[in-house]
């Protein structure tokens, strides 16, 4: 024994060294004794990274009791004790524990895992605890940079000696038994797997890798191997052939095969599909629209069946174009509908932009010649073209939802006039990829099947909530009867045979692979193809006199068990370098141009003859896209196999080589590939660049009106800079992402969340919001006063010039306050002084919309009927500026003027509605403003008795709700429509008007636009006489005013039914003679009235009604000349409003009762009954009130 002091040799079993008396034994002790279990499992577990970690534990349900097919690798060092003798223990192990963590390192990079550390070594796994594409593959590349690895260790630390590891490979199957806290794998062994690898190790020489001849078959196209030989291992009755591993091969390419590796079949299945298919494209050639879903799991044949309509003679008829998502592009703005587009106006991808502008002008002044300065801007926009100047113009200040509404509406224009000159249809293909932006555009614009010859067919997986399950629920809805869906079900055993059958000779082809084939593929015709495939790539298959054939080799041939496994097969037997280029076109993407992929590849010889390789082997397909040579993985599943087999860390290299790349090809347009860069940059890992892209990408969003996807690039933006700077981060910036996420939460309608971010990023402009209730109301008593003084006494307030940056406060906090003019009527009003108060510091003629946003104030006061006097102080503030615009300023007046005038009852001063003022707004995409407009216009006009006119207007709102699919316009157009609809006693038709408006209002959460809805049904029921159905809307309606705040004018309806059905019930118990509910009743109407008549102070509409109503409780109760008073008063009032429509009905009802025989009197105001009633004829008959008239004859004839 070598003495590790002195080296001097001494004798076998000497206790101490003969020349310096080194005590022997303890350094016996210390070789015999390795560091400790959990020595071991502390320094696995330390290098074990945290993605596999979290992998192995989401997946532990899985892993247990799983069985697999594995690749099981032993290591052992050569030399260990002598290492020890020579160095010493405590340097040895120290040289041990760095050759523990090279071994661990190397097995984790290839997505292995260390289970055990063996004495001098370790045995690690490839497959378990989770499974691996390219299992053995990985196995071998990780002992190759193992031995690279200590060569290399070897060269940094000459003395120590060579260290080298022998090392055994085997794969084979194992049953994964419990899998502990430490991660690691309790395993048993099925047959030999385990004991092979071992025995591979022990054959192997120092510094060599032996394989058995099971794994030499799985990676002979990729390594080469040397031929040890036939060898005797324990435990097995013959001798085996074992392979030393030599390297990985660098040459390989197979050469180009033609036609022997192209299969075809005929589409199996599927004719019945066809068949639906092509009845729609007839409809769509005779005029008619529709819409199509083809629905399928990956691989059932989606895409085949769209091919098939391609090539028949129909399709020659219309006009196709097609757009495609990306696996990557749920938040690429509009990305197929941009590609439909550039397909549509032959726009290339290296096109720049002054180019592509002039494409798309061509293109629109073909259909528009007068209309493409109206057109040409918001499409370039959509499309995220850069405008040149003169366009510029005309998009300008138009931001948000009027930004949103005008694109809709050039789309849908667009459309429409395609359709008037050809047969149109359109294809969106994987729409279950697609960005939520695309949906919310596609549904109002699929509507246009009913009234446009177009055919919209969308190709999506099922199970994807947000894009494909919603399309599908949204029509189903709305244009059920346009529809059909096609469900692509599983082949069943007989067509999958047939496939089969059709794509080689099936003599020669045993039953039993055809049987297994079939009930492994479960129906799907992809996963047969490649299985097909997977027989030509192995030699099982050959082309024979033009028709396929098997060989004798298809007895070996193993069937995969999924349709992943079947492609990593066929992909695992390219050669390393086009393996390589594959897996780098799935890292770009599903589609991927020849100039990216050559640059991102650059290193690859002979790239062409490799890329026409795969699309000969069927992997990928080329086209040409307007010049631009662009390749397509022939299946999504394809380039996800792919993409899922590269190692991370070269995944995250090659995501920073491709957004590298795309910034060096795309840079004069770059601004169309923010969201591309940022998706590769935060794969890459490469956090600077992704947050910048993200902001960018962002910031192009808002601009084509793309608010989801802004959205999801601001909230990774800020996710991601708070990640990087925690405490430091710098409030201003956070301040402006999170101003971001609010305006893209508002315009995507999401106001609750909205109001959050608006607050967050206002409390760095204005300071934290008070919480405190006292604190609170003193602030809101402190904002009132500012607010009088800014209108008693001007001069001391308006003065201050606004910055850019308090402009932009301002902005916000207005949107937040119509956010929360949906969601909290109380909070709106409370806040809105706040604003005000903020406002009224500001010289208001120093910005262009001061004046306009200072009116607003008046609706704080009129709508609420807190004062008609302050929101007049206010209206008339404004002075006679604003009737020289004819902009938003104008309209914004304009409609505080009306609500104003309409509550407070001066209805003969309001001015008639402005066609020309509304198309004026509208072309700045003011939705909003003209929906109120043509509403509040309508009431007066209806009221008055103009309905002709007022049914005009529903009219003219139920156009823009088209043109727009405005939720606003929708609502008011209900309101309006059911209010016409009541008043001409229209029943039928106005409760269908009411359905539509309570389902609308419960679905958007539209607490008052519920109650206004359920007082108007509880009406109708009274007037069909349905008592019960009226007291169960009115219950509904009071249950929803006891949990929300709202304004008089929604709870003066409720008021008014609620007066009629008292009435009705106390009329009842008169009949009757049911004196306890005659006085029960009595109290009641006399309360509700008296209820009433306080409301109709603060909103005129019911004032003349009011008066009336009270005039019959009165009469009811035997006061017939408080009731006659009361008549009057609604006559004068009637008359001074010019509120035809109840002043008709006031003059019939004092008519009717005058007539009664129990009256007392015979005349009111010196006009008999007659009169009244000849009154009230002559103005039934105006509006044309034939209800009315017909109530007349039977009071009459009674």
């Amino acid at each position: 024994m070598k003495c590790s002091k002195c080296r001097f040799d001494n004798p076998e079993g000497a206790k101490f060294c003969s020349e310096c008396g080194q005590n022997l034994t303890s350094v016996a002790k210390s070789v015999s004794q390795p560091p400790s279990y959990s020595d071991k499992l502390s320094k696995i577990q330390r290098h074990l990274p945290q993605s596999l970690t979290e992998k192995i534990i989401t997946q532990r349900d899985r892993i247990e009791g799983e069985r697999k097919h594995v690749t099981v690798m032993f290591c052992d060092m050569e030399g260990f004790t002598r290492l020890v003798e020579r160095l010493g223990p405590e340097t040895s192990y120290d040289i041990m524990d760095q050759i523990y963590e090279i071994l661990i390192r190397e097995v984790n990079d290839f997505e292995g895992t260390v289970n055990e550390m063996t004495g001098d070594g370790i045995m690690a796994l490839f497959g378990a605890p989770i499974a691996l594409e390219e299992a053995p593959q990985r196995a071998l590349w990780s002992a190759l940079s193992i031995h690279r690895q200590l060569a290399k260790f070897n060269s940094q630390k000459k003395g120590i000696g060579p260290i080298r590891m022998r090392i055994g490979i085997h794969s084979g199957p194992v049953v994964v038994g419990t899998l502990g806290n430490d991660l690691r794998v309790d395993f048993k062994a099925v047959g030999d797997t385990v004991n092979l690898a071992s025995r591979m190790e022990g054959m192997a020489e120092p510094g060599a890798t032996y394989v058995t001849e099971e794994l030499f078959r799985l990676t002979r196209g990729l390594f080469r191997f040397k031929v040890i030989g036939k060898k005797a291992v324990k435990g097995k009755t013959e001798a085996i052939t074992v392979y030393k591993l030599l390297s990985a091969r660098e040459d390989i390419f197979r050469h180009r095969l033609g036609a022997e590796r192209m299969i075809y079949s005929e589409m199996v299945g599927r004719s019945r599909e066809l068949d639906q298919l092509v009845q729609q494209v007839n409809k769509v050639i005779k005029g008619e629209g529709s819409i199509v879903n083809i629905i399928g799991e990956a691989g059932a044949g989606k895409s085949r069946l769209l091919a098939e309509l391609k090539k028949h003679d129909l399709a020659k008829r219309v006009t196709l174009l097609e757009g495609r998502a990306i696996s990557m592009g749920r938040n690429l703005s509009f990305h197929p509908i941009i590609g439909l587009l550039k397909q549509w106006m032959r726009i290339r991808s290296s096109d720049k932009d002054s180019a592509a502008e002039k494409k798309l002008e061509t293109a629109i002044r073909a259909l528009f010649p007068d209309r493409v300065g109206e057109v040409l801007p918001f499409i370039a926009t959509l499309m995220g073209l850069k405008l040149s100047e003169k366009y510029q113009k005309r998009i300008k200040g138009i931001e948000g939802e009027a930004l949103e509404n005008l694109i809709l509406k050039s789309a849908r224009d667009l459309l429409i006039r395609t359709c008037e000159l050809t047969r149109l249809v359109i294809v969106i293909d994987d729409l279950h990829w697609a960005d939520t932006s695309t949906v919310e555009l596609l549904i109002p614009l699929l509507r246009l099947t009913e009234t446009q010859s177009v055919l919209w067919i969308n190709l999506f997986r099922p199970g994807y909530e947000e894009t494909g399950q919603r399309l599908v629920d949204t029509i189903k809805e709305k244009f059920s009867a346009h529809y059909v869906e096609l469900l692509l079900e599983p082949l069943d055993e007989r067509l999958s045979e047939k496939l089969i059958g059709n794509m080689v000779n099936v003599r020669g082809l045993h039953h039993p692979v055809i049987r297994q084939i079939v009930q492994r593929a479960g129906g799907n015709p992809f996963f047969i193809e490649e299985v097909v495939r997977a027989f030509i790539d192995e030699g099982a298959v050959v082309l024979k006199n033009g028709k396929f054939e098997v060989t004798e080799k298809i007895g070996t041939m193993a069937i995969p068990h999924t349709i992943n496994d079947v492609l990593m097969a066929r992909i695992d037997r390219l050669d390393e370098k086009t393996r390589y280029l594959l897996k780098v076109a799935s890292v770009i993407g599903r589609n991927f141009f020849h100039r990216i992929l050559s640059d991102v590849a650059r290193g690859i010889q002979d790239l062409d003859a490799k890329l026409s390789y795969l699309k000969e082997i069927q992997l990928i397909r080329e086209h040409q896209r307007m010049r631009e040579l662009e390749y397509l993985f022939k299946h999504a599943l394809a380039k996800e196999a792919a993409y899922e087999s590269i190692l991370p860390l070269r995944r995250k290299a090659l995501h920073l080589q491709v957004a590298r790349t795309i910034e060096k090809v795309f840079g004069e347009k770059i601004h169309e590939f923010y969201g591309m860069l940022a998706y590769h940059y935060s794969r890459a890992e490469n956090l600077d660049k992704a947050e910048e892209a993200l902001i960018k990408a962002g910031e192009e969003a808002l601009k084509s009106s793309a608010s989801s996807e802004a959205l999801h690039y601001y909230q990774e933006a800020l996710k991601l800079y708070l990640r990087k700077y925690r405490e430091t981060a710098d409030p201003a910036k956070v301040a402006v992402l999170e101003k971001n996420i609010a305006v893209a939460l508002y315009n995507r309608g999401l106001y609750e969340e909205a109001v959050v971010y608006f607050d967050k990023a206002l409390n760095y402009d204005w300071g934290e919001k008070l919480t405190s209730p006292i604190a609170s109301g003193f602030r809101f008593l402190s904002e009132c006063s500012h607010l009088l003084i800014s209108l008693y006494l001007p001069s001391l307030k308006f003065k201050k010039t606004p910055t850019d940056r308090e402009l932009d406060a301002l902005d916000l906090f207005l949107k937040k306050l119509k956010a929360l003019s949906v969601i909290n009527a109380k909070a709106y009003f409370v806040e809105s002084f706040q604003f005000y108060k903020r406002l009224a510091n500001f010289d208001l003629t120093k910005f262009e919309t001061g004046i306009g946003l200072f009116v607003g104030a008046s609706t704080l006061f009129s709508f609420t009927g807190i004062s008609f006097r302050l929101s007049r102080k206010i209206l008339d503030f404004a002075g006679t500026s604003v009737y020289e615009d004819k902009g938003k300023l104008f309209i914004a007046h304009d409609l505080c003027e009306t609500i104003h005038d309409y509550m407070e009852g001066n209805w003969k001063s309001i001015r008639a509605y402005d066609d020309d003022l509304v198309d004026k707004n509208l072309s700045l995409g003011e939705v909003y403003w003209t929906s109120q407009h043509y509403h509040w216009h309508g009431l007066p006009i209806l009221y008055q008795g103009h309905l002709d006119t007022a049914e005009l207007l529903v009219q003219k709102l139920t156009e823009i709700h088209e043109a727009y699919e405005n939720d606003l316009c929708i609502m008011l157009r209900l309101l309006l429509s059911t209010s016409l609809l009541m008043e001409r006693r229209k029943f039928a038709e106005a409760l269908l008007e009411i359905e539509a408006g309570i389902d609308f209002g419960q679905k958007n959460n539209l607490g008052s636009t519920l109650i206004h809805l359920f007082s108007c049904k509880a009406w109708l029921d009274i007037l069909m006489g349905d008592i019960e159905d009226a007291e169960k809307s009115l219950d509904q309606a009071k249950k929803i005013g006891d949990e929300v705040d709202t304004v008089p004018w929604m709870l003066s309806n409720y008021c008014r039914s609620r007066v009629e059905y008292d009435l009705y019930r106390l009329n009842e118990s008169i009949i009757s003679g049911d004196k306890p509910q005659v006085n029960e009743y009595r109290q009641k109407a006399r309360k509700s009235a008296g209820t009433l008549l306080k409301q109709s102070q603060k909103v005129a509409q019911h004032r003349t009604e009011a008066h009336r109503l009270m005039g019959v409780y009165h009469w009811l109760t035997k006061k017939q000349k408080k009731a006659l008073q009361w008549w009057d008063r609604s006559i004068k009032e009637g008359e001074r409003l010019g509120a035809r429509l109840e002043l008709s009905r006031t003059y019939f009802e004092v008519g009717k009762r005058l007539f009664e025989s129990q009256s007392k009197f015979k005349a009111l105001n010196g006009i008999q009954a007659e009169a009244y009633l000849a009154k009230a004829r002559l103005l039934f008959e105006e509006m044309d009130l034939q209800w009315d008239l017909e109530e007349m004859k039977r009071v009459a004839g009674s």
